[in-house]
């Protein structure tokens, strides 16, 4: 079947490389140099003459009134695939997705993150009893979201090491291990607010350790209750 556009003219397919993501309009779109279209020479085709492509959104995000994944995840150097909708015209680039690969068949470049393909890439320095990461991945298992500066989302479905990660780059991180064990660090201040009742219900036992000062202020009664209260034991 041959797809046509309203003039009439096949979609013309492409390959191509982002060359620049600083959408005026703010709406995802990228330049991108398409092979066998544009020179390889930015003398002869400088990148600001190259045509503002447009991302196709997945189904799973609206696209409209906000809602749903803002489609800026393409960054430059990013090799994209797609067609240009008015056929060898090639003046309208649709962007159908992006291809991860390894550039100058070198392994130390692939574009998959080290996290999604078993390299536990994120140095976690351990203070007090903080334990190890649960960190087990194995490839395909571990999805893996990695920004620019370093977030990490990650869901791993390794089979006995199921996993999710949240990691903030300054080193503040919670994670859930595969037996539903929760590990949180703050690096830096943690605030929480609770505008209504809080109610806290440990099976256990509790043990806190506190290195600076310890204040607790109540506006209302305090009541302790326990069979044996010791302080200063």
């Amino acid at each position: 079947m041959t797809v046509r556009t309203m003039g009439g003219e096949g979609f013309k397919w492409f390959f191509g490389v982002v060359e620049d993501r600083d959408d005026p309009a703010k709406v995802g779109r990228v330049r991108v140099r398409v092979h066998s279209v544009h020179s390889e020479n930015k003398a002869n085709v400088p990148t600001d003459k190259l045509k503002w492509a447009t991302p196709i959104n997945s189904i799973v995000s609206a696209g409209s009134g906000e809602i749903g994944l803002a489609p800026v995840g393409m960054a430059v150097g990013t090799t994209v695939f797609g067609f240009f909708a008015d056929g060898n015209s090639a003046q309208i680039p649709i962007i159908l997705g992006t291809l991860a690969g390894i550039p100058e068949n070198n392994s130390s470049k692939n574009d998959v993150s080290q996290l999604a393909r078993g390299i536990n890439s994120i140095n976690k320095p351990l203070d007090g009893p903080e334990p190890p990461s649960a960190y087990n991945a194995k490839y395909p298992y571990n999805k893996v979201f990695k920004s620019e500066s370093g977030h990490v989302f990650e869901v791993d479905d390794t089979p006995n090491f199921e996993r999710t990660h949240q990691y903030h780059k300054s080193g503040s991180y919670r994670e859930i291990d595969a037996t539903g064990r929760r590990v949180e660090k703050i690096v830096g201040d943690d605030f929480e607010i609770v505008l209504k009742n809080k109610t806290v219900y440990i099976r256990g036992n509790v043990s806190i350790k506190v290195d600076g000062s310890y204040t607790v202020e109540s506006s209302g009664n305090m009541t302790f209750k326990a069979p044996r209260i010791d302080l200063n034991p």
